[in-house]
């Protein structure tokens, strides 16, 4: 089972890779994705992002060619290092990991950890997980998009 990783990764896909790495590694692999491009018009600032879909399971983003968010969902088979993974009980997330607070605007399960978690609100069990770099969990400084410079 492939362990997620916060702010570094999974497997052999690590937030310091490039679109282009990442593409490069996954047709090597014979790896299907698609690539989807999310013009962002209107923003402010105005940065386009990327995004691979590999099998319906993994959404990887960047922005200005930089990775910066994995979502891992569906079929994916993987986990936290603490055990937490897709098909936890939420309840069960929250005993594991203190530092989980709901934040009611993204409708998501945020952890001091380094991941967020989506939970269905008819099961209870965790949906999709997503790692980031750490600049995500500062406004300020993400939308800044200094980092991927």
């Amino acid at each position: 089972m492939t362990e997620i990783r916060p702010y570094i990764g999974y497997g052999e896909i690590n937030f310091n890779m490039t679109l282009t790495d990442v593409k490069t590694l996954l047709k090597q692999k014979r790896q299907h994705f698609r690539h989807d491009h999310r013009p962002n018009k209107g923003d402010d600032p105005e940065v386009a992002w990327d995004i691979i879909r590999i099998d319906n399971s993994i959404n990887i983003y960047f922005a200005k060619s930089k990775m910066w968010k994995i979502e891992f969902e569906n079929s994916f088979i993987g986990r936290l290092k603490n055990g937490i993974s897709l098909g936890t009980p939420i309840k069960e997330a929250l005993r594991i990991d203190p530092t989980l607070e709901y934040n009611e605007w993204d409708e998501q399960f945020e952890s001091q950890l380094g991941y967020w978690l989506v939970d269905n609100i008819e099961t209870g069990a965790i949906v999709a997980i997503a790692i980031f770099i750490k600049e995500v969990e500062n406004d300020e400084l993400f939308y800044s998009y200094n980092w991927c410079e």
